[in-house]
């Protein structure tokens, strides 16, 4: 599982995907989060949702925030609580990753038959709610 992990940030890092922006798979990874979602999140759930410490969130907002990806704001409700939100740049990064994301995919996956695959993330699920339960 290590080896598996060092290898996804090695090539996430590669110039091929989050590399060609400047960013680590790290700070990619947060995006992706903040995409999928689609409206902004509290930094609380971005740390949540990336196993990250707040000291390390803090420092992944700052750079993302100063290079454009995305941006901070108070909660209306709650001075104590900080919102951040892609911007129009952190947007169009994930859009514009996504074929090459799915052309990785395909490239790592192409060895494994349709049922092959099929096992593989049965596998995989049944090994994320042992290590989530």
């Amino acid at each position: 599982m290590i080896r598996i992990n060092n290898l996804l940030i090695k090539h996430g890092n590669s110039p091929r995907l989050a590399g060609a922006h400047g960013l680590s798979l790290q700070q990619w990874l947060l995006l992706a989060v903040l995409f999928r979602n689609g409206q902004s999140m509290t930094m609380t759930e971005l740390g949540k949702n990336l196993l990250v410490t707040k000291a390390n969130m803090t420092g992944m907002i700052d750079r993302l925030e100063r290079d454009g990806f995305v941006s901070r704001h108070p909660d209306q409700y709650d001075r104590r609580v900080t919102n951040v939100a892609l911007t129009e740049k952190g947007t169009q990064f994930m859009k514009d990753i996504e074929t090459p994301r799915d052309q990785f995919l395909s490239d790592m996956l192409s060895d494994f038959s349709n049922e092959e695959f099929s096992q593989f993330v049965d596998y995989l699920e049944r090994f994320f709610k042992r290590l989530d339960g």
